[in-house]
């Protein structure tokens, strides 16, 4: 909401003539006569018509000094081209310019938030010369920034640890065919000097690659009668590899959040869901980390953890899946 600009030509010719007369018993007793031929109220009238006038003036601002405030935001370098031959014309191209001025002002420039870095990094990057000339390798699909981290350092315990004054962004390039898309040293170089000259002063920031962690998928997988078990695999196999996928996985379609762990029953509900499959049972997560396993208080294992900045690899087979054919008649 824009605040209400204040009127300044708010006294008439009529007024300010009323109270410089009521002013005269006051000062000057002796001043007696109050006729307009009157040389005091003669001039009191004539310093009121002067006053108005310049009260209008007071209230209007002049082209050529919204012009000035118009450089004076825009920089040195911008200029107005008032040579119009109607009055119209130059009205309507100063208030054009007031308007893309006013839409460049409101445009983010500035890194400083982690919004501000994913900002830029998906809207404004993809415009610039650099990332044109990048080509496949400068498209960025997905970016997810970490404040008061550096995760540019080799141990993953390290990497969790508070770094104040740093920004780290994570980069997820257009590469949909591959398991684990990473962006390019050029990609992360180019992006970095684009941030650079946007972060604040104080600011260190970071552009790494995700990293990822290996989660092998298996299953008992108790078919239909009639299914076929290489086409009911397939589809198994095609569907645990795109939920989890770090472009295409998730329930919104979008990629595998970052840092979100991965459970069993989602395994479940993913398998049962499969035409083919009449239930799933012993559903298991390995992982070399043993200390990323959850597990209730039976030992049922329950879902693997992943740091903020970690997204997840499956590695899942048809070998992985042991084939069972439920009877109708059972």
């Amino acid at each position: 909401m824009t605040l209400p600009l204040p009127n300044l030509d708010d006294h008439t010719y009529a007024e300010l003539v009323e109270e410089a007369r009521s002013l005269i018993t006051n000062l000057y007793p002796e001043w007696t006569n109050h006729n307009p031929t009157d040389t005091g109220i003669i001039l009191i009238e004539l310093l009121a018509w002067l006053t108005e006038m310049k009260l209008y003036q007071i209230n209007r601002v002049p082209d050529q000094n919204i012009i000035s405030f118009l450089k004076l935001l825009n920089g040195q370098d911008w200029s107005f081209q008032d040579n119009f031959s109607e009055r119209d014309q130059q009205t309507k191209a100063l208030n054009a310019a007031i308007h893309k001025t006013l839409l460049n002002l409101e445009e983010r420039y500035r890194a400083i938030t982690c919004d501000d870095f994913e900002y830029l990094t998906m809207q404004k990057w993809p415009q610039t010369p650099e990332a044109k000339a990048l080509g496949e390798q400068g498209k960025v699909k997905r970016s997810h920034c970490i404040a008061q981290r550096n995760l540019t350092l080799t141990d993953p315990k390290v990497r969790q640890q508070p770094a104040p004054g740093n920004m780290s962004l994570i980069v997820v390039p257009d590469l949909t065919n591959s398991p684990t898309p990473k962006p390019t040293q050029a990609l992360c170089q180019s992006l970095w000097k684009f941030l650079d000259e946007r972060r604040l002063l104080t600011t260190q920031h970071h552009i790494v690659e995700p990293q990822y962690v290996p989660v092998k998928i298996t299953a008992k997988l108790f078919l239909v009668e009639d299914a076929l078990p290489d086409k009911a695999c397939t589809k198994a196999v095609k569907d645990i590899c795109q939920f989890f996928h770090p472009l295409t996985g998730g329930s919104d379609g979008q990629g595998w959040p970052f840092g979100r762990d991965i459970y069993v029953s989602e395994v479940y509900q993913l398998l049962e869901n499969i035409p083919e499959i009449d239930y799933v049972e012993a559903v298991k997560l390995h992982t070399q980390e043993t200390w990323r396993l959850n597990r209730a208080h039976s030992d049922t294992l329950m879902s693997v953890t992943l740091y903020p900045d970690e997204l997840v690899t499956v590695k899942v087979d048809k070998e992985f899946f042991e084939i069972n054919i439920v009877s109708s008649s059972s």
